[in-house]
């Protein structure tokens, strides 16, 4: 286990709670804090970068072509970042429920990979624009798990299907989801930014 994993940046606010922000396709670890400082401050923000670079822009792992993913990409990289917070927790004695996660697109699909390939390090999710990495068969156990999955349902990149999927498949596992779609596109709306929000309350 090791924080070496990830480059990042860490914006520490006091409090005992910590939000890991995950950029999409093109961003860094600073794209998603500008809209972490306007929905909540109580948490301490920590924004990752992706270790993939394709053509100039990073992500958080692979793919053969636009829409093909690479799987073997998917595992090593959920594998890096389950260890990272392995260690990050073990390093400052905090539990997994201390953390609340954003991820937005590719960082959301890495997020959706690595809960359903290491569920105890994420317990509170937020997955704006996300799409199944992979095929799950038998999943594990999300009991316990807060998610909210956002969508644009004029979305070209991630059809509407797609997202209802992920969410079916979460809700299969026992997960507790919330759904929230702004008429558009791939860019975030205003909905997702209130229910994003609202999720974030430490009472939620």
């Amino acid at each position: 286990m090791s924080l070496d994993h990830f480059l990042y940046r860490r914006e520490d606010k006091g409090q005992p709670r910590t939000l890991f922000l995950l950029h999409g396709t093109g961003g860094d670890e600073n794209d998603l804090l500008p809209l972490a400082e306007a929905v909540t401050d109580q948490y301490n923000l920590v924004g990752l970068r992706g270790n993939i670079n394709e053509n100039g822009m990073l992500r958080f792992f692979a793919r053969r072509a636009p829409g093909v993913f690479d799987y073997e990409s998917i595992e090593i990289e959920s594998d890096k970042l389950a260890a990272f917070l392995e260690s990050w927790y073990a390093e400052r004695n905090l539990a997994p429920q201390s953390a609340a996660f954003v991820g937005y697109s590719n960082g959301a699909n890495i997020l959706l990979a690595t809960l359903l390939r290491h569920p105890n390090v994420i317990r509170k999710v937020a997955l704006l624009h996300a799409m199944l990495p992979f095929e799950v068969d038998n999943g594990p156990d999300l009991s316990g798990v807060e998610v909210l999955l956002t969508y644009g349902d004029k979305d070209e990149l991630i059809p509407e299907a797609e997202s209802q999927r992920v969410a079916r498949l979460l809700q299969s596992r026992s997960a507790q989801v919330e759904v929230v779609s702004h008429y558009g596109g791939h860019e975030l709306g205003q909905p997702e930014v209130d229910a994003l929000r609202e999720f974030l309350q430490p009472n939620n």
